[in-house]
């Protein structure tokens, strides 16, 4: 068989798992309000003074009832006024609440002060954003809304604000992904969820024996998803509806999103086997027309795979952002292709040499 007849067979296997998502997207089910569950809203906070007030601000403005659910705020040893700003605001957010980590927790990176908070927290049910990140007045409510009987997790799609190509062609990344990973919900299937838009019954959370039972990992929110789906109890929804929608800051310049590739990527060495060949579909259609070309000269063939594979991350990513009413990212689409290319190919080398974890300052 010689590499271009190769190439093909990647190309058609690239093109049944996006058709795969893309039913799964059609089965993922619409969202429903009617729960009414009490909820704790937590985030860690390291050094996050210039955004933690607008984003204390937007959880405290939800269409939820006010005394039904709580927003703690972790101060994780901040070396800033990050515990001033949220002081400054608690007169006015009856149900805001500031904590700290704890100096003696054996944990590490974000779990730390997750783990403060959550042992801090009345809620039935707990949620989870980041620092940098503004959620919908309707947040709380339709996640909430998620939790039947059943449910023990409910995760949520985060995009980036999309200002510059540099910041759209994340975004549409995390579309990319996060879609991939609803789909595979609707499916049966998890690979995991974002952190930063992530809730969980604090029953599931303590059967497991939370973060202080689990092993460590840059990437907390898969270890602690994958927990409570393996003990067998609980179902899990990810709903893509814009009334879960939350936006997040992306990374200023390529050092930062160096780093946070880095981590995801250390991370994402825990997947299930089906994570990795999936990964290597991707890797392969990316990487091996690029060595036809360069070795072969094969530009046209190359070509035709590239804009054949184009047109499927494209037919993904526009039912993924319709549902959130974010079709304008797709302007940023060219600029993504790129950036997907260049990093999947790049990311097991990354993985493997790249160094250690940087978070928040910290190493691991």
């Amino acid at each position: 068989m010689d590499l271009a007849t190769f190439i093909l067979i990647v190309l058609a296997l690239y093109l049944l798992q996006t058709a795969i998502v893309v039913v799964g997207l059609t089965r993922i089910p619409p969202i429903t309000t009617g729960a009414r569950p009490t909820v704790s809203i937590v985030v860690a906070a390291r050094n996050e003074e210039a955004s933690i007030g607008a984003c204390v601000d937007a959880l405290c403005r939800q269409t939820f009832p006010a005394d039904r659910y709580e927003v703690i705020v972790v101060d994780d040893d901040s070396t800033d006024l990050t515990a001033e700003v949220v002081r400054g605001r608690m007169p006015d957010h009856v149900q805001l609440r500031l904590v700290h980590s704890s100096p003696l927790s054996r944990l590490k990176g974000k779990a730390r002060p997750l783990s403060a908070g959550i042992a801090q927290a009345r809620g039935e049910v707990i949620l989870i954003t980041d620092a940098d990140c503004r959620v919908p007045p309707t947040w709380v409510e339709a996640t909430a809304g998620q939790y039947e009987p059943d449910v023990g997790l409910v995760g949520g799609i985060t995009l980036q604000r999309a200002h510059t190509s540099f910041g759209g062609m994340q975004s549409l990344d995390w579309a990319y992904l996060l879609g991939v990973a609803a789909a595979s919900v609707a499916l049966g299937r998890s690979f995991g969820s974002i952190g930063n838009n992530l809730s969980f019954r604090k029953r599931a959370y303590d059967e497991v024996g939370g973060y202080d039972s689990l092993p460590f990992s840059v990437t907390e929110d898969y270890t602690l998803v994958h927990a409570i789906r393996s003990s067998g109890r609980w179902q899990q929804r990810y709903p893509i509806d814009a009334r879960l929608l939350v936006e997040s800051d992306p990374c200023p310049d390529v050092r930062a999103l160096f780093h946070q590739k880095l981590r995801w990527g250390r991370g994402g060495l825990d997947v299930p086997f089906i994570g990795f060949v999936i990964m290597a579909i991707g890797w392969s259609v990316h990487f091996l027309p690029l060595i036809h070309t360069l070795v072969w000269g094969a530009w046209w063939h190359t070509l035709t795979v590239l804009f054949v594979k184009a047109t499927a991350d494209y037919v993904l990513l526009a039912q993924v952002l319709k549902r959130l009413g974010r079709l304008d990212d797709l302007r940023h689409f060219f600029w993504f292709e790129l950036y997907f290319a260049l990093y999947v190919v790049a990311l097991p080398v990354v993985v493997l040499l790249g160094g250690p974890v940087r978070w928040k300052g910290r190493q691991y």
